[in-house]
């Protein structure tokens, strides 16, 4: 195999570091284009050739690898690991603002090209519950008037501006006006106690607050203890509302209230793509939550390459803004992707079975963005039959782990259609909809993986093939050495979605990257020969049973196959006198936990601990035995809090001390 070796004089070449002159290794079986700096004076660099999806660089000393598509060092010092990405060319990236991108004064050039600007006519949000309408060209007009209105509230570039509410209408404008004057948006957890509230606001410096009028009492609980050194404006607290339904007798403005329409802030100029557009916090199922900041340009480069790797959307569609917009999952492909694309998304400010439906048949929904616990409720909803769901053609799910039984549970669901996968390829009878996985992270503007339709039928219980804009890595956790294909070991990521760094946290943001600039995402995972990643385990959840590794994941998709369980979290348990973890099934039973009788439970439990062991290996049983639950603590994004589940096992055990203790005096 033979490779062209040429010189490649880059147009921004001022920007980078010296040689400005930049060799072009360009493999043209694979069309993988690697830029390198060019040295006469070092020998010519190679490609070992390789049929499998990664590539493998061998670079002379001092060979620095480019992005192509903006200035940012990728790898700072020799890298020969290996290394998967897509081996497709992403369109050119955008070096603008979020709000300059998805509203230009005039769209030019590649952009125009590679994605058309929809029709600004069209309706970009619907207000499942009212009926409301927000079109795609009214944004941006109220959006600076929102903007010049709090700019003459004192707030300016740079400044954090807290968002606390449900998924509305209102939410949106409230975040685009943030975003027109280039404040860091922070979006609050709607689910969030005062004490939690208060922490955000603190641990951001946050200097303006937008809060839903239900939500007031919470934001003024939190104020309240608030230490001398905080305090937050009544002029600087807005409420997300329609001046008609603002409440009677507050002492705050509503948005409308606030707009100028006299002035519009000037367009911004230079290097904002660097700055921090949004300011997500993460779970903290380990500790405090911690900030994540995100650039314009993770936001931008996230929306081109989602746009490049999953099934184009169109005015034709139409998408369930169910996902909370303040997680980084629904803010990204629910508040700014469908935009792109010209498709109305119809707004649900939280999930509730039946009107997830009603809103589907209501509104001929085609495309539905989940997470699991969303299957799983309405796969055994009694509702299900009462509604027309044939509109709904795709449900993507992310967040957490998404068993093949699960989805093929759903689609299940829905009448067969023939169809036929690929060229060639007999036709076959496949679901009406269809579930694909995704995969990502706060850290990761969130997704790195996607999977098609076609991809989706082909390859079930994988997460997908690695996004253009991103890289990555398998990696022993231990050691940081590379596993072969099919060998599990820790995702490593790199690429133009992945953060800035946590917020005012340098130790933080130190440990969670490794040399080269690899995010360490603390999931476990393998790839295939054809580049499909699944997602086995996260590294700190590991259960370790006298040596060996329990995957809480897969026990937990075992137990959601048993015909007797709703739900299930999986932790281990320290035995002290076995001297090791043993893994414990906290389990919500069919009907609820009220439908199995305390006398029946030890029954169960023993029924499901037995099912289990004639299943699996033998240190995958359950020793640590079944607990009953009436629900599984779990995150917004549906990611089950084993850290809550741990406290719950560690005072238990506890609770069985103290008594065993009484029952000897």
């Amino acid at each position: 195999m033979s490779f062209r070796h040429s010189i490649y004089h880059s147009p921004t070449s001022r920007s980078l570091s010296s040689p400005f002159r930049l060799a072009v290794l360009q493999n043209p079986r694979r069309h993988v284009r690697t830029v390198i700096p060019y040295n006469p004076n070092l020998p010519r660099p190679t490609f070992k050739h390789s049929t499998s999806p990664f590539i493998e660089p061998s670079l002379p000393p001092g060979f620095t690898f480019y992005d192509n598509h903006n200035d940012y060092p990728v790898i700072p010092v020799p890298d020969l690991s290996k290394m998967y990405q897509d081996p497709r060319t992403p369109p050119p990236l955008p070096r603008t603002s979020v709000f300059h991108y998805l509203f230009p004064p005039k769209r030019k050039g590649e952009h125009l090209r590679y994605y058309p600007e929809p029709d600004p006519r069209v309706i970009a949000y619907i207000d499942g519950l009212t009926g409301r309408e927000l079109y795609r060209h009214h944004i941006p007009v109220q959006a600076m008037w929102l903007a010049t209105g709090l700019a003459r509230l004192g707030l300016k570039r740079g400044d954090v501006m807290g968002l606390f509410g449900m998924n509305s209408l209102d939410w949106i404008e409230g975040c685009m006006g943030g975003q027109a004057l280039n404040l860091i948006v922070s979006p609050i957890n709607y689910a969030y106690t005062p004490e939690e509230v208060l922490y955000q606001l603190m641990d951001s410096g946050a200097k303006a607050i937008m809060v839903q009028p239900d939500l007031v009492p919470v934001l003024e609980k939190a104020l309240a203890l608030a230490p001398p050194e905080y305090t937050l404006p009544e002029s600087r607290i807005l409420l997300l509302c329609q001046y008609d339904d603002k409440p009677a007798g507050t002492p705050y403005k509503c948005l409308q209230e606030i707009w100028d329409k006299q002035r519009v802030p000037r367009q911004l100029q230079g290097m904002e793509e660097k700055e921090t557009a949004y300011l997500c916090y993460s779970s903290g199922t380990t500790g405090r939550a911690k900030g994540v900041e995100t650039s314009h340009h993770n936001i931008t480069s996230q929306i081109q390459a989602v746009n490049m790797s999953y099934e184009p959307l169109g005015v034709n569609d139409r998408v369930l803004g169910i996902l909370p917009f303040g997680h980084i999952y629904g803010l990204t492909l629910l508040c700014h992707q469908p935009m792109t694309r010209g498709s109305p998304v119809v707004v649900l400010p939280k999930f509730d079975v039946e009107t997830v439906l009603r809103t589907i048949q209501n509104y001929r929904i085609t495309w539905a963005l989940v997470v699991p616990p969303m299957l799983i409720a309405l796969i055994n909803s009694p509702l299900w039959d009462k509604y027309d769901l044939s509109s709904l053609k795709g449900v993507q799910t992310g967040a957490a782990p998404c068993s093949a039984e699960l989805i093929a549970a759903f689609e299940g669901k829905f009448p067969k259609v023939k169809v036929r996968v690929g060229y060639g390829q007999p036709a076959k009878y496949v679901s009406q909809c269809t579930v694909t996985q995704g995969y990502g992270l706060t850290e990761t503007s969130p997704v790195t993986h996607v999977m098609t339709i076609k991809e989706g039928l082909e390859h079930r219980g994988k997460i997908g093939r690695i996004i253009p804009t991103m890289q990555a890595r398998i990696v022993d956790p231990d050691t940081g050495e590379d596993m072969p294909t099919g060998e599990r070991g820790e995702l490593w990521l790199r690429g133009t979605s992945v953060m800035k760094g946590y917020w005012r946290n340098p130790e933080a943001t130190n440990n969670a990257f490794a040399p080269g600039g690899w995010f360490k995402t603390g999931d476990i995972a393998t790839v295939d020969e054809q580049g499909y990643f699944a997602i086995v385990d996260r590294v700190k959840e590991l259960i370790k049973y006298k040596g060996y590794q329990v995957p809480p994941a897969e026990l937990e998709a075992l137990l959601l196959t048993h015909p007797k369980v709703a739900d299930v979290g999986v932790i281990g348990v320290y035995s002290e006198s076995q001297a090791t973890e043993l893994p414990r099934a906290y389990i919500v039973p069919q009907g609820g936990l009220d439908a199995v009788k305390p006398a029946a439970r030890a029954a169960l439990a023993k029924e499901i601990s037995d099912w289990v062991t004639g299943k699996v290996s033998g240190h995958k049983k359950l020793r640590g035995g079944v607990v009953f639950l009436d629900a599984i603590p779990k995150s917004p994004s549906g990611k089950i809090l084993r850290k809550v589940l741990r406290d719950q096992a560690k005072q238990e055990q506890e609770d069985e001390v103290k008594k065993s203790r009484e029952s000897k005096l």
